[in-house]
């Protein structure tokens, strides 16, 4: 990692910590001001951005300090947000500054005074943690686990920067072919603002590069067989069936077939595939006894031809196959171990019935959702243990089918919507210049904004359909895949079905049942609600304030066109689905208010629960704050007011 990659990671990171610390208020234990113009020049504060850029009226210097003789203060230059009040000034840094009378920068030079230190991102986390507990400099056990994550994000993100992702591949040889090359670039951005998203802990240089999306190498598959009698199965596997009959060729899978006669398993013992990583770090620690005791037994068979996806343990295969695969890792992200337990799969099965309902329901569904079919797994799970222990859920697969006639027809093509939302800088592309130039036209603001339109109108309709019957995916961009017909924006496919929201009132009223998750007791809930109320908050979180918000963020940077532009296209499709699609009048005024006459909208929070926890087991944590409404933030309600008004006079 050279310097210059270090710099540019830590220039990322800065921007979303930054964000993500102001939106959840993390300053606000730490006295806070707004420096004027003359205490900016007093203490010689940079006034020019890294690209040379002057600072704008539209700019406010944020300042924080404990006072007179506390040490040092930061400052850093905002500018007002869409989906939260200030944000850093791109291209800006945050500096640290003496303090001197009042609480305000020493003068530069005076005694005591001195240039503008720029801070890295751990650099700022631990002056804000020490300002937070002054009476000791020492982290906290949850602070140093952030600090951690946050360390391993940057010299990921500066490792990532030698990727091997070429935008041709996108668009050229199968629709698998082209699907994995856009998996790849979206790996590069994993879940947008987070700061330690793209951290994977347990993984070190070597096998960063190895099992990493973006770097484009083959994995080749461990195969461990476990007792048929110490094991589940999904609700798409038949007796006798076993993963190898959908993930291997013929030849392939007679030779895992061979060694398993060979060790006198094929009878007592199901074959199921384990990533490479997984068998090295986790096996040792969580399953020694049942390898000891031969409820498991390691093989030899490698089946190489696979590759990793934006979610890691997603592997997609080289070969042309429908069939994918899923698998545990001990590896650390986004505040949680990423293990595949049963009870996530049985509450996918529970879901993908659901979902399958809902198609027969709605026929516009039917016609434009599309589901991969996620009943096809096996777990580990010996008779004494229950679906919540720890140790089982490190050994499972779960095979991941994708429509076969999304597939074999060249005239498709799968973009995961992270994709949309992910910059590439080296080479400077986005998905939107191949749509353009199918459709024979110019890279123009206006051009740009339909395709957006496109985008949102389907996302937007087929999500309000499924919110509408009681349910709603979780729609962030790695699970949410646009598919496109012959360069136009034909319908979403949908995986990853074991975090479908419901609110069952809703379910019972268009003649669904409760599909009685399994929900481990006395821990939090996030699938049940009570009424479509509740259910909103993962249409304004993860739909709209992480989705489409890294859409429009994107292709406003890519082709510099005004954010505001952007949002309200966002909004006009949004409105156009509530008000074309068959809600009743209450439902219809209760999303009209929620959405656009708020002044805020719920947001959810990470950092802070990050910290809170302080590591241990269990899904991203999070907590729920507020954030301004960004369809109030750019007048989109003023701006259809004088629309109306122009239009009647």
């Amino acid at each position: 990692m050279t310097d210059h990659e270090r710099q540019a990671a830590e220039r990322q990171i800065l921007r979303t910590l930054v964000d993500a610390l102001l939106a959840e208020n993390l300053f606000g234990g730490v006295p806070t001001r707004w420096l004027t113009a003359e205490d900016a020049e007093m203490a010689a504060f940079p006034c020019v951005l890294r690209d040379g850029s002057k600072v704008s009226v539209h700019w406010r210097l944020w300042w924080c300090s404990l006072g007179q003789d506390s040490g040092d203060g930061l400052a850093f230059w905002v500018q007002p947000g869409i989906t939260q009040t200030w944000c850093l000034v791109p291209g800006s840094w945050v500096w640290r500054l003496p303090v001197g009378l009042e609480g305000l920068p020493l003068p530069a030079g005076s005694a005591g005074g001195r240039e503008p230190e720029a801070l890295s991102p751990e650099g700022l986390m631990r002056w804000l943690f020490a300002a937070t507990h002054p009476a000791s400099t020492t982290p906290t056990a949850g602070e140093s686990v952030f600090l951690e994550a946050l360390e391993t994000s940057v010299w990921q993100r500066a490792r990532s920067q030698r990727h091997r992702i070429d935008p041709a591949r996108t668009v050229t040889g199968s629709v698998l072919a082209r699907f994995t090359a856009l998996e790849q670039w979206a790996s590069l951005r994993d879940r947008p603002y987070h700061p330690t998203a793209k951290a994977k802990q347990g993984l070190d240089a070597t096998d960063y590069a190895a099992y990493v999306a973006e770097f484009d190498a083959d994995i080749a598959l461990c195969w461990v067989a476990i007792r048929r009698a110490q094991s589940m199965t999904g609700a798409g596997v038949a007796d006798g069936e076993s993963p190898a009959d959908w993930l291997l060729d013929a030849r392939a899978r007679s030779a895992l077939q061979d060694e398993m006669r060979a060790r006198g398993l094929d009878e007592t013992h199901v074959a199921i595939p384990m990533h490479p990583w997984q068998r090295e770090h986790a096996v040792p620690r969580w399953l020694a006894e049942a390898f000891a005791a031969g409820a498991c037994v390691d093989l030899e068979t490698r089946s190489p031809g696979w590759k990793a996806s934006s979610s890691l343990r997603s592997l997609l295969p080289t070969r042309e196959s429908p069939h994918t695969l899923k698998l545990p890792m001990a590896v650390h992200s986004l505040g949680a171990s990423r293990y595949l337990p049963a009870v996530k799969m049985i509450n996918g099965d529970l879901s993908a019935a659901l979902l399958a309902q809902a198609r027969a329901l709605d026929p516009r569904l039917g016609e434009a959702l599309h589901l991969c079919d996620e009943g096809r797994w096996w777990a580990y799970l010996p008779q004494d243990a229950t679906l919540f222990d720890e140790a089982p859920r490190h050994l499972s697969a779960m095979v991941r089918s994708y429509p076969t006639p999304l597939l074999e027809d060249a005239r498709y093509q799968l973009v995961p919507m992270a994709t949309l939302g992910t910059p590439l800088d080296a080479p400077r592309h986005h998905p939107f210049d191949d749509w353009l130039q199918q459709r024979g036209w110019k890279a123009s603001a206006d051009n740009v904004r339909r395709l957006l339109g496109e985008v949102c109108e389907r996302f937007f309709e087929l999500c309000l359909r499924l919110f509408r019957l009681g349910m709603l995916p979780e729609v962030h961009g790695q699970n949410a895949v646009m598919v496109l017909h012959e360069g136009r924006v034909q319908g979403l496919l949908l995986r990853d079905h074991d975090s479908l929201r419901i609110a069952v009132p809703r379910l019972e009223a268009h003649g669904m049942a409760d599909p009685c998750y399994r929900i481990k007791p006395g821990h939090a809930n996030t699938l049940y609600h009570d009424d479509l109320g509740e259910l909103l908050f993962w249409l304004q979180t993860l739909a709209i304030q992480v989705n489409v918000r890294s859409i429009v963020d994107t292709i406003a940077s890519h082709y510099d066109i005004s954010e505001v532009t952007l949002w309200h296209e966002v909004a006009d499709q949004l409105h156009r689905q509530i008000d074309d699609l068959p809600f009743s009048t209450a439902d219809r005024e209760m999303l009209n208010r929620r959405l656009f006459e708020a002044s805020h909208w719920p947001f959810k929070h990470l950092i802070g629960p990050i910290i809170q926890r302080a590591g241990g087991p269990g899904s991203m944590p999070f907590s729920t704050g507020e954030a301004i409404n960004p369809f109030q933030a750019i007048g989109w309600q003023r701006r259809r007011v004088g629309e109306a008004t122009t239009a009647d006079a």
